[in-house]
């Protein structure tokens, strides 16, 4: 498939905000319905391998590209954001795996879902980015943030919980990484959230 070369940047990001949603999905049905052939696993490494080769067609695209649909700033800082999110959605089965996490207890399950509600919104800024909607990205970013505070409370109350009921160090220490890592993933979609808005401020 071809495209303008000034149209490359937003298409690219609408594919990159598709296949992180595909992921998303991946990764809250895994969580809620660990398959024993660990499917989910390897399909969301999978999405990650394309993501990377999106995100290398932005890298490639800004240095052979003179003028940009967005700051140059902006459209790295984008990239790299939406890059990290797969990525920790990625990194964070990899490690419950390793750790053999049976209990998928309503933490972890909130977080996904939290994550998957993010990567919607995200998905829906983008849209409204590639169809130069700037103004209608700002209800995204607020939702986004919105869910980013839940997923701070989940935190709190998920370590309040571990520290008053487990008794198993190795335990304890592979959920607290879990935990944390679950928290650095919503972490990333409000940088993206806050990306954006300030892509809208520039250009509204």
């Amino acid at each position: 498939m071809f495209f303008k070369k000034t149209d490359i940047f937003f298409e690219t990001f609408k594919a990159i905000a598709e296949n992180l949603n595909r992921a998303a999905v991946e990764f809250r049905e895994e969580i809620h319905n660990p398959s024993p052939e660990k499917k989910g696993l390897t399909n969301i490494q999978d999405y990650e391998k394309t993501g990377d080769r999106h995100t290398h067609t932005i890298i490639k695209e800004l240095n052979k590209t003179f003028v940009t649909p967005l700051e140059r700033e902006d459209i790295m800082n984008l990239a790299v954001k939406l890059d990290d999110i797969l990525d920790g959605i990625e990194a964070t089965l990899i490690r419950m795996d390793i750790y053999d996490i049976k209990d998928m207890n309503i933490f972890i399950k909130r977080n996904a879902e939290i994550i998957l509600e993010q990567c919607q919104e995200v998905q829906k800024s983008i849209d409204k980015l590639v169809t130069k909607k700037y103004l209608d990205i700002r209800a995204h970013a607020v939702k986004i943030n919105e869910l980013e505070n839940e997923a701070d409370h989940l935190f709190n109350n998920s370590l309040r919980e571990l520290v008053s009921s487990c008794t198993d160090a190795i335990e304890f220490v592979k959920y607290k990484q879990i935990y944390e890592m679950l928290e650095e993933i919503t972490d990333a979609c409000e940088d993206v959230a806050n990306i954006l808005e300030s892509i809208l401020m520039r250009n509204s």
